[in-house]
């Protein structure tokens, strides 16, 4: 088969035009992308993640499946952590150190269930980190993107874990306290909030660990506030 110049040219003329054609709805997408993510995201106060809608999507091209990398992550979370977290934060605490010895067994169910959710977003995290180094973006985007991320990955993730090791932290607190009340049953008269203690050694001993115990409290309500405050950007 033979072609003429002629012909050969407006081949090659087409294919520069595909060529160019393909090539200029990246700008585009990426800055519609790029948009969509400060104006969405990093620029309003609190954790927000906006739903896209399919012309939305369609705007992004390929830049949607960075977008996923972001919404998949708090899917997981809320699958596997926003039941567990809310049923810890709903949980009734002891008011007392009379309630304490009745508190113990929810105590060991408390720590596991704080442990096994500082896992899973532990995993979950790296996770989306492994995904995120994957994904090839300019600068322009990369910066974005980066604060985006954080905003809704990195920093309500890690808030979450800091506030669970502080519960753990008052735990642990809470179950030394307790030990120390059962070893010490034939000292100590507990009625409500007040602990009537005959032996002053016991007395102070158990004064020290109230504090650790309520500076555990104050660190717990401490990072919640932190949390709280992250979250609603108040």
């Amino acid at each position: 088969m033979k072609f003429s110049q002629r012909s050969l040219l407006w081949m090659l003329g087409g294919l520069l035009a595909l060529a160019i054609a393909g090539c200029s709805s990246e700008p585009k997408e990426r800055a519609a992308f790029i948009t969509f993510l400060q104006t969405r995201i990093v620029d309003k106060p609190g954790v927000h993640l906006p739903k896209l809608t399919p012309d939305e999507e369609k705007s992004f091209g390929e830049y949607s499946k960075h977008f996923a990398v972001i919404t998949d992550y708090n899917k997981a979370l809320d699958a596997k952590v926003q039941k567990p977290l809310r049923d810890i934060t709903g949980m009734r605490m002891p008011r007392t150190m009379a309630d304490l010895p009745a508190w113990r067994a929810n105590m060991v169910t408390l720590r596991k269930t704080s442990v096994q959710m500082r896992n899973t977003i532990d995993t979950e995290q790296a996770a989306a980190g492994v995904k995120r180094v994957a994904l090839k973006q300019p600068d322009d985007l990369k910066t974005v993107y980066d604060n985006a991320y954080a905003r809704t990955v990195s920093d309500p993730g890690n808030g979450i874990k800091d506030m669970l090791v502080a519960l753990e932290g008052m735990i642990d607190s809470a179950e030394k306290l307790t030990a120390f009340l059962d070893l010490h049953k034939d000292k100590i008269r507990l009625n409500g909030a007040v602990a009537e203690v005959d032996d002053q050694k016991v007395l102070d001993e158990m004064n020290v660990l109230m504090k650790e115990l309520n500076a555990g409290n104050e660190k717990v309500a401490a990072s919640q506030r932190k949390l709280n405050a992250l979250v609603s950007g108040k």
